[in-house]
């Protein structure tokens, strides 16, 4: 999947029909020249219900429709049928580099086989998403999840589709206010 290390503001990481994901990604102190990390992800969509998930750095918080979720460490979540989540300590985390303990995650099964686990770090996320392609065909930051990586490089993606988001697609409450234009740049 392509990831862009360079731009700030909020993009689509995956986006279908029926399932919005979004990632706010922005500066933090370890960043060199401006690099970007993922600061939170919005879950929202016709999936969901008309919900909206959450999740930011340990700086931040959880929430479900605004509603601060997930407070304690460990803790659970359930919305019938919509969403089981957990929140909990891992045993291995996503970027293999990350060695810190405890590993604060949370595993989220979501509506149509969506499975994500975030790792929450001091400012920062990890994430991992994992699912099947969606009828009507989906796109992001992820790519479009036909098999083909060869299409799913930055130029590809942003000429099928505008990867940032806009304010009235948001499903963040609070539109960034980081986004300062970077030159795009990126590694697979």
């Amino acid at each position: 999947s392509v990831v862009n290390i360079y731009g700030h503001g909020d993009y689509w990481i995956v986006r279908s029909r029926a399932i919005s994901i979004q990632g706010r990604y922005n500066a933090t102190e370890w960043g060199i020249d401006g690099q970007s990390a993922t600061r939170a992800i919005a879950i929202g969509g016709r999936f969901m219900r008309g919900h909206t998930l959450i999740i930011e750095a340990m700086d931040g918080q959880m929430t479900w429709d605004g509603d601060a979720i997930l407070q304690d460490f460990p803790s659970s979540f359930e919305a019938e049928g919509i969403i089981s989540a957990s929140y909990h300590e891992l045993e291995e985390p996503i970027d293999k580099i990350e060695t810190h303990r405890p590993i604060h995650g949370v595993d989220l099964d979501l509506p149509r086989g969506v499975r994500v686990t975030v790792n929450r770090w001091a400012k920062h996320l990890d994430v991992l998403i994992a699912m099947r392609p969606q009828p009507g065909g989906q796109d992001g930051h992820c790519g479009n999840l036909n098999f083909d990586a060869k299409d799913d490089t930055l130029e590809l993606i942003s000429a099928r589709t505008s990867l940032r988001v806009l304010a009235q697609d948001s499903l963040f409450p609070i539109a960034s206010l980081d986004t300062a234009h970077v030159a795009e740049k990126s590694i697979a």
